[in-house]
């Protein structure tokens, strides 16, 4: 089986002594989307938030950042487990390995726009009064919160170029 993190040659045969478990899979997927999920409905709702009141610097609730770790801890846990523990199923589906690229792409889309109204939101207020702790613990929970839609992003488009290959002789 061919895993996209390996930096070999795509058409070498990896093992790792991981299991092949559909299951196992689909349940760290199932984790990671729903992490993925409440990031984004976090960002949504923040765009109405900023959208709704233009020009005023906005706090975030204490059940919003809760929220945003539980989300963030929980997709960084099954992303890398994942990663380290459980082999990709050998399924095979072009237009469903399509529409999982698309569906990665345009998630990342919705927390890139996130990130970019961050900062052109808060750039021009560093030079008020806001201390640069408050600036730089905003800051990473964006980027934070963007990276674990990275990563997302990256499984989802592991998944759909594997559904995309085409069957081998040894499949």
């Amino acid at each position: 089986m061919n895993d996209d993190h390996d930096l070999r040659s795509p058409d070498t045969e990896i093992d790792y002594g991981r299991p092949r478990s559909a299951w196992a899979y689909l349940a760290l997927l199932a984790l990671q989307s729903a992490a993925a999920l409440a990031l984004l409905v976090e960002i949504h709702r923040a765009f109405r938030i900023v959208v709704d009141d233009l020009g005023v610097l906005h706090t975030i609730s204490p059940a919003d950042l809760l929220t945003i770790a539980g989300a963030v801890f929980l997709s960084q846990t099954a992303y890398w487990y994942r990663f380290a523990k459980v082999q990709m199923p050998g399924w095979r589906n072009a237009a469903f390995g399509h529409l999982l690229g698309f569906a990665s792409r345009l998630s990342f889309i919705f927390g890139a726009a996130m990130f970019s109204l961050f900062f052109l939101r808060h750039a021009p207020d560093l030079s008020s009064n806001e201390t640069g702790a408050v600036v730089l613990s905003r800051g990473t929970i964006v980027l934070v919160a963007l990276f674990c839609l990275y990563c997302f992003t990256l499984e989802l488009e592991r998944l759909g170029n594997s559904l995309q290959r085409p069957r081998s002789v040894q499949d």
